[in-house]
């Protein structure tokens, strides 16, 4: 508690009243519509990213249904976008992604809403979940750094006690008693439906305190005046301070969990058990965790994306003339600004320029269209030498094997009655089984054979995995006869 005093000070709490921009929110004069539609837009559908005109159409909307309840609003959609997005105010995000302009929230106006959405009084407050977690979280705290011996040996010992005297118990009755009862299952779903959210909610903040960090080392790179070997060395031990920082670490070794696909099976499966018991199941449909996963992972990789223009920008400054023409560009500047504070109240005599070429104009539809940049995701986690001691095997026999020579067979099948064959085709005769590895195998079985990859035509290949239904979008592949499967 006291370092929390000087967060309540009279002083901190003025200035943060009158800079904070979650405190700003919630002083406007218009902040129930403010809130309501960054609920509807961003936190109620969990959406991250999204594109200027998108957003822009749905605050129109947005502002006409509260407009016939509630008299005109003083501004256009447009402005009030741009007026959120301004630092003076700091709720939105605006950022420049392949040539279109994306709106995102900010963590101080998440921080805003979340907690005007909190005031709601609940029907069913869980008590006795958080009381258990919080013993919980303190046993393990105390067990998983206890060093001495003979504590360590009498908790397996009872935990060992424990487990047999339930075994013993299911062998003698083949009945398994169940250890929560309606209420604590809803409970805990519950609590973990909220810490799931709480997740989402914290990455926001999370990438605003590495974009800060990512500011404040660009800042210090274009006021540079040493040498280019000292920049290196500045730019490298800055980018170690971000990722070796306590919420750098925190960071990676939730994205390394999160990559895991035994974790993501795992959670998979789970959710499935879990949201098949009855007590719960009125409430899946409200507070459903079935896409929790995919979520994390679109939230945990715009962190990754902001913790990677540290190494963009390794690549621009890396130029050997950078500080050379940096310095010629603030001097040409400062040159400017001296000759306009010199001609001032002179009128424009002199100062007018003709141009002996004519300027060359491009149309518009003259342009090329915008083609993505194929790229190529390398991931190498760290290995650590293990004793072979512990853990189990069988893991090494669950993985996914992919037979070669029996999809070249099911293309060269097919390729016996016509001289040509799509992917596509030979997918409606045999179905993907393996999913996404086993696409991923004709698409390798058709670079080797010289197969024709058309990049103007797009194919949809739809396949099952766990009960539901996947689309995987890819270029059209025509296998032909005599490239290696005759």
């Amino acid at each position: 508690m006291p370092n929390e005093n000087k967060y309540m000070t009279y002083e901190h709490l003025l200035e943060l009243r009158q800079n904070h921009a979650a405190w700003r929110l919630l002083r406007a004069d218009y902040c129930p519509m403010v809130a309501a539609f960054f609920f509807q837009a961003f936190i109620g559908p969990k959406r991250r990213g999204i594109e200027a005109q998108e957003l822009l159409e749905n605050l129109d909307t947005f502002l006409y249904d509260c407009s016939g309840q509630n008299g005109e609003f003083a501004r256009s959609p447009k402005d009030y976008l741009e007026m959120w997005a301004d630092s003076s105010y700091g709720w939105l995000r605006k950022y420049e992604y392949r040539g279109d302009w994306y709106y995102d929230l900010t963590a101080p106006a998440q921080k805003a809403v979340e907690w005007l959405l909190s005031l709601h009084k609940q029907d069913f407050i869980g008590t006795e979940s958080r009381l258990r977690t919080v013993f919980n979280l303190l046993h393990e705290i105390a067990q998983e750094t206890d060093t001495d011996a003979e504590h360590r040996l009498a908790y397996l010992t009872s935990q060992q006690e424990k487990i047999a005297a339930e075994i013993k118990v299911i062998e003698e009755t083949g009945e398994v008693r169940p250890r929560l009862d309606d209420i604590q299952i809803k409970e805990r779903f519950l609590q973990a439906e909220s810490t799931a959210t709480a997740i989402l909610a914290d990455f926001r903040e999370v990438e605003e305190n590495f974009r800060e960090l990512t500011r404040k080392v660009q800042a210090d790179i274009v006021k540079w005046t040493k040498g280019k070997g000292e920049l290196l060395e500045k730019i490298f031990s800055e980018s170690d301070i971000i990722r070796k920082s306590e919420q750098g670490r925190s960071f990676m070794a939730f994205w390394r969990f999160l990559m895991l696909s035994q974790q993501q099976d795992d959670l998979r499966e789970t959710l499935q058990q879990v949201e098949s018991r009855e007590a719960i199941r009125p409430m899946v449909q409200e507070h459903s965790l079935a896409d929790i996963n995919r979520e994390w992972v679109q939230a945990a990789a715009a962190v990754q994306k902001t913790l990677g223009q540290l190494s963009a920008q390794l690549r621009r400054y890396v130029d050997e003339d950078y500080l050379r023409e940096e310095r010629n560009i603030y001097r040409l500047i400062q040159n400017i600004e001296s000759k306009a504070v010199d001609r001032k109240g002179q009128g424009l005599s002199g100062m007018i320029m003709t141009m002996n070429t004519l300027p060359k104009v491009h149309m518009p539809m003259e342009r090329r269209l915008f083609a993505p940049p194929k790229r190529i995701r390398l991931e190498s986690p760290e290995l650590t030498a293990g004793d072979g001691g512990t853990g189990s095997l069988a893991a090494i026999f669950d993985q996914v094997v992919v037979d070669k020579e029996k999809l070249k067979a099911h293309v060269a099948d097919l390729l016996q009655e016509r001289n040509e064959v799509t992917l596509a085709e030979v997918l409606a005769v045999y179905p993907l089984e393996l999913g996404l590895a086993e696409l991923l195998g004709y698409l390798v079985l058709a670079s080797r054979d010289a197969a024709e990859f058309t990049e103007e035509r797009l194919e949809k290949i739809v396949f099952e995995r766990d009960g539901r239904k996947l689309q995987a979008v890819c270029q059209q592949v025509i296998f032909r006869k005599g490239a290696g499967h005759s």
